[in-house]
């Protein structure tokens, strides 16, 4: 789907940038770690942990590694961010940098199957990669620098899954500030892992005369030395802070009696003897450009409002103010960490108030470059709520539409449940993202936000009002009921009318859908027809609608016509890439497809095809409960032709408990589930009658010989709907009924209705 017309275009997600998959350069100044530098290049250990508080010197050694004469392979790095803390992102680097680094990574399959809207990480992401990387004829080392920002739980099951199956050409390398979610005791115990902390890395005697001359240009005296490395604990970025500081000092000896390894001195010890030596422009620079975790010359004057950034980073990296490189072009950069968190303290002091405005520069350059997230993330950052709201709304589609909705959810969880629900536009795109995801839950908390609002469209993604979005989002999950289904995908199609827009296009296929599990096949077809018909129709909504129309066609008897159809949904499901055949969306076409071959009597194939369905459905069961029935109600039949009557059995017994728990509409669908049942052997009726009825039961049943709608009849009895299907529920039980249209009859034979 894409945005409407007249709308802005969503926006394209960009290539991970170059500046993440580079190892900071070596300087002449870092002290060279022979010892362990060797000991790294000699480990065979598939996993290496590089763990040490901050400022320990665990990317630097890394970094002196991987460019040593002992790296006789290529190492392809990623500099993790807080951002990678989502599968989306974080996979897509490790692909990207293990195809940057390793020419022969046919990676094309593994980069492809990121298309799908919500990527199978575990199932087929992580397979392709490890299977690729498995061809490779020489070894790689990965690194993933700063890993202690990944706190995801899926992304630690997905890293253990690799850690799991890598393949003895890959060696994993892990710098991070705390043990990785991995089992460290099993990997320690089997000699898979090498390991270099804290100990390790502290700076002896050696280390530190050395980094004093080469920073500062001093010679210690004995005593002078001992004392540095005793009050700095050997903390490499101690020994650092305090070179700088030594720069010109007058006195060494005094310096070092006055210095100390508290964190807190140090941090006000560079404000007053670093930044207090820069000119005003240069620290005020210095101090606006903290709030970026990265940045160029062009976002800088962006940002501090002043031209010359340029030059002043030439200045800053000549004079190693703590800025980092990122790409070989030398155009990113970034502070040292604990130099930008006390740029930042500084600011908070010197111009508190310019912040927010600084942040929402930011924003507005990172929109422009075509950087949404970063955008979102400043936004946030300045407090911009209308702002972020605005930018979700125009970008979620596109992120969600490319397999980013994690990254959507995260830019919404980052907002909070009170900004959403006082905001109808996050509501909407929050519910729009839970359903996409599997999550009923916040379905039900945003989506009556969404219905009731008062907000006039368009909205910025294309939907006319928000009253549409409700509508198609009730029409294309069917969460309640089939009968609720169908009823909002009348609205949707009325609410937007206009061909154009791709919302029409999914609003037709979704009332095909509907049309299609309530029993009407002829409607069905019709309403797919005019989604495909519709100029605006974009993949998505053509395999749906080509599937639907399928099914009903073979339903009819009309095999050619619905294996040309078929053929086409699954032309479209390839077109889409790898990743997305594995999307629950998907699952249409392959049900599609088994319709098709158990029609013309190859149950083998049928079977094939309905059980793919079955299994790509299960990996996110939340997401809608229509689709799966459809399979189960495929499946068991031919299932009972092969002698599996177990198996079968037990998917009626699931297409049982859905369509028992949501009647209302599935008169159809129950109708098949009593033809098939009646096909197991000795089988029993479902339900056996109860009770006599309550009085309230009794006047919902008079009720549903009527026309009105679940909802009507709740609005009537002044309960919520899912009060009546409470009630209905225990109707049918009693009755021993399991269909709105026996239930009349039966209570017409008790004198109810």
């Amino acid at each position: 789907m894409a945005a409407a017309a007249g709308t802005q275009p969503p926006m394209i997600l960009n290539p991970p940038l170059e500046t993440k998959l580079h190892a900071p350069r070596v300087r002449k100044e870092w002290i060279e770690r022979g010892d362990l530098v060797d000991y790294l290049a000699a480990v065979p250990s598939m996993l290496v942990l590089v763990n040490a508080p901050a400022g320990f010197g665990k990317t630097t050694l890394v970094a002196q590694w991987a460019s040593s004469r002992a790296a006789d392979r290529p190492f392809a790095w990623i500099s993790l961010e807080p951002d990678d803390n989502d599968p989306g992102r974080l996979w897509w680097h490790v692909a990207s940098a293990l195809q940057r680094s390793c020419p022969g990574l046919n990676a094309a399959e593994v980069i492809a199957a990121f298309r799908a809207q919500i990527p199978d990480f575990a199932g087929t992401v992580l397979p392709l990669l490890l299977n690729e990387l498995a061809r490779l004829p020489e070894p790689v080392v990965l690194v993933l620098d700063d890993y202690h920002v990944i706190k995801d739980r899926d992304c630690q099951d997905q890293v253990a899954f690799a850690v799991q199956h890598l393949p003895p050409t890959v060696q994993l390398v892990l710098i991070t500030r705390a043990d990785p979610a991995l089992p460290l005791a099993r990997l320690r115990a089997t000699g898979d892992m090498a390991e270099i902390r804290a100990e390790e890395l502290r700076f002896g005697s050696h280390e530190v005369a050395g980094l004093i001359t080469a920073v500062a240009g001093v010679q210690l005296s004995r005593d002078d030395l001992a004392d540095l490395v005793d009050r700095t604990e050997g903390w490499p970025a101690g020994v650092y802070l305090a070179a700088l500081s030594l720069c010109g000092h007058p006195s060494p000896s005094a310096f070092i009696r006055q210095f100390t390894g508290d964190s807190r001195f140090i941090v006000d010890f560079l404000v007053e003897e670093v930044l207090g030596r820069q000119p005003a422009e240069v620290r005020q620079f210095l101090a606006r450009t903290s709030i970026l975790s990265r940045f160029c010359a062009p976002l800088c004057e962006a940002v501090d409002g002043s031209a010359g950034a340029g030059a002043i980073l030439d200045l800053l990296e000549r004079e190693n103010l703590f800025v980092v490189p990122l790409d070989d072009t030398r155009q990113w950069f970034r502070y040292h960490h604990l130099f930008a968190q006390v740029l930042r303290s500084e600011l908070a002091r010197a111009e508190p108030d310019i912040v927010p405005a600084l942040h929402e520069r930011a924003s507005a350059w990172f929109l422009r470059s075509g950087l949404a997230d970063e955008a979102i993330s400043h936004a946030h950052a300045a407090r911009d709520v209308a702002g972020v709201v605005n930018l979700i709304a125009w970008h979620w589609y596109a992120y969600t539409a490319a397999g980013q909705v994690p990254a959507v959810r995260r830019w919404l969880s980052a907002l909070g449940d009170e900004m959403i629900s006082a905001d109808p536009v996050a509501a909407h795109c929050a519910a729009w993202t839970a359903a996409l995801s599997g999550d009923r839950e916040s379905v039900r908390r945003w989506l009556p936000i969404v219905k009731t609002a008062g907000h006039d469209g368009p909205l910025p993604d294309g939907f006319r009002s928000l009253q549409s979005s409700a509508a198609l989002l009730e029409a294309t999950f069917g969460f309640d009921g089939l009968g609720p289904m169908r009823d909002a995908a009348v609205e949707a199609v009325r609410l937007e009318p206009v061909p154009d827009s791709p919302w029409h296009a999914l609003a037709r296929a979704a009332y095909a859908t509907a049309l299609y599990w309530c029993g009407d096949r002829a409607a069905a077809a019709a309403q797919a027809q005019l989604a495909l018909s519709s100029p605006s129709s974009i993949g998505l909504v053509r395999m749906l609608a080509y599937a639907t129309w399928s099914l009903a066609e073979a339903d009819e008897g009309h095999p050619d016509h619905a294996g040309r159809l078929a053929h086409s949904a699954r032309e479209i499901v390839a077109d889409l890439g790898p990743g997305f055949g594995d999307a629950p969306q998907s699952s249409l076409a392959y049900t599609a497809s088994g319709a098709v071959a158990a029609q013309r009597g190859r149950l083998t194939e049928a079977r094939r095809e309905f059980e793919r369905a079955l299994e790509i459905r299960r990996r996110q069961p939340g997401i809608s409960p229509w689709a799966t029935v459809e399979i189960l109600l495929r499946l068991a039949p031919v299932l009972l032709e092969t002698g599996d009557q177990t198996a079968a059995a037990g998917l009626l017994a699931e297409a049982r408990q859905v369509l028992s728990a949501l009647p209302d509409g599935a008169d159809a669908q129950l109708a098949r589930l009593d033809l098939i049942e009646r096909q197991l052997p000795g089988h029993l009726p479902s339900v056996t009658p109860g009770r006599p009825l309550t009085e309230r039961e009794e006047t919902v049943l008079r009720m549903l010989g009527g026309t009105m709608s679940l909802r009507e009849i709740g609005r009537e009895l002044y309960v919520s709907p899912n009060t009546v299907k409470t009630h209905i529920r225990a109707i049918y039980r009693k009755l021993g009924v399991s269909s709105r249209g026996d239930a009349i009859a039966a209570g017409r034979d008790v004198d109810i209705t």
